[in-house]
């Protein structure tokens, strides 16, 4: 229908009825679980099929026109290599490598000119996160209405973001195009030094946006400042710094976690205000589920590779998470708006967007909960999962690599069935290696 060539998905209802690069990022890996990819694919399929000529991707596919369309970072890459974890397919890989080469050259070329590994954010509205203090810390003036590039910050989740692209793009050149491998190999680790260099502070034990004329990071906390750990870029090192931030009550760890910006913010303010009017889309405090997937599935990292004692903390994160997505705490009358209250878990119904989805939650279940992480091309899975207090639970129906997999959680024990047989259990918090015949 119209420019919808492939299955898609729109971020919501209303205004959001469409598809929109933001949240594509976050339906690829909801669809990554059905046991068909074709919808999954789609939603990469139908950006990279209006691509502009000078390849960055539209912000939005609109059904009968693309005049104008606006632009948004999106983490193209780790979507990508999510979905390809769960069903591999070389000739998917190929048809989509030359759309994203052209992409992360423009991206390169356009928002790294300075060649520093890290990229730059133009506009406030750009990373789907207005009305920040990160912001105001390069211009005053920053929260002007408008798309005009009229700032220039090398964003953190947007470096994020690019890490995971040239990173995707080495793995995928390495099987589509070998030549092209030392390429990306080089791009990626420029910017993962970057990363770890410039964008962390040691002193204050956090990764932060970089003001590009100081070079220096600005010290503004922001939930995206947490990104990197779901990164292999945060080790042992970095470990401590999430511990003294995320779980602050005064900064993150509010009774919903988490919000937008730190409790301690001068501009914080959990009821959707920024400089005493409300807005539609604050990002000066709000809890916004998008941000919540992504640090969950990084606090899930930490967990297993660096800090099991955190685990109860994960499984309350992922409860009140949960929890907030419904009305009253009743788990019969879920709800998805954009955004909630960080103390009372309220959600945005003043903006009356009650059908709305950028951010990923069946995903964080199969994950963490269950367990499930597939290897990807290689074969087979690690099941390992997170003790987070649950005490039965059980997952049916998927499939990953084209194998039926089961996993069911009694108490302490997990098992494991493949395509129906028993293929192994184990002790919830210890991973089990399964390699597919």
């Amino acid at each position: 229908m119209g420019n919808y060539r492939y299955p898609a998905v729109c971020e919501g209802i209303g205004h959001f009825h469409m598809p929109i690069t933001y949240s594509a990022q976050c339906h690829m890996r909801e669809l990554r679980w059905l046991a068909d990819p074709t919808w999954a694919r789609g939603v990469l399929r139908t950006f990279l099929a209006h691509q502009n000529p000078d390849g960055s991707l539209p912000g939005r596919v609109y059904v009968d026109h693309q005049r104008g369309p606006d632009f948004y970072h999106a983490d193209w890459g780790g979507a990508l290599d999510a979905l390809e974890a769960v069903h591999p397919d070389p000739a998917f890989e190929a048809e989509v490598y030359p759309g994203l080469v052209r992409y992360a050259a423009w991206l390169l070329r356009t928002r790294d000119a300075d060649h520093t590994g890290m990229i730059d954010v133009v506009n406030q509205f750009e990373t789907g996160q207005e009305y920040m203090s990160r912001y105001q810390a390069v211009d005053p003036e920053a929260d002007r209405v408008g798309w005009e590039s009229r700032i220039r910050l090398k964003g953190v989740d947007v470096t994020v973001y690019a890490y995971r692209l040239l990173r995707s793009l080495e793995r995928l050149a390495g099987r589509v195009s070998p030549g092209d491998v030392g390429r990306w190999r080089e791009a990626g680790s420029r910017t993962g030094r970057a990363i770890l260099e410039k964008m962390w502070d040691p002193a204050a034990g956090m990764f932060f946006d970089v003001n590009p004329r100081t070079a220096r990071p600005t010290s503004v906390k922001a939930a995206v400042c947490f990104y990197p750990y779901g990164t292999d870029l945060a080790d042992a090192r970095h470990v401590a710094g999430l511990e003294q931030h995320l779980f602050e009550p005064a900064e993150f760890w509010t009774a919903y976690p988490v919000p937008s910006s730190s409790v301690d913010d001068p501009l914080f303010n959990p009821d959707a205000e920024w400089k005493g009017k409300r807005h539609n889309c604050p990002w000066n405090g709000r809890v916004w589920p998008m941000t919540n997937s992504h640090i969950i599935d990084a606090l899930a990292r930490v967990v297993r590779l660096h800090q099991g004692t955190w685990a109860g903390k994960l499984g309350h994160l992922i409860r009140q998470f949960a929890r907030m997505m419904t009305f009253d705490g009743d788990p019969e009358r879920p709800n998805s708006f954009e955004h909630y209250h960080p103390h009372t878990g309220r959600p945005s119904v003043y903006r009356g967007i009650d059908d709305y989805l950028h951010s990923w939650v069946n995903d964080l279940i199969v994950s963490h909960v269950m367990g499930v992480l597939p290897d990807g091309p290689a074969g087979g899975l690690t099941v390992w999962p997170v003790p987070l207090g649950v005490g039965r639970a059980a997952l049916e129906g998927v499939r990953v690599a084209g194998r039926g997999v089961a996993v069911a959680i009694d108490g302490g024990r997990f098992r494991v069935k493949i395509d129906g047989r028993a293929a192994g259990e184990g002790n919830v918090g210890d991973p089990l290696t399964i390699a597919f015949g």
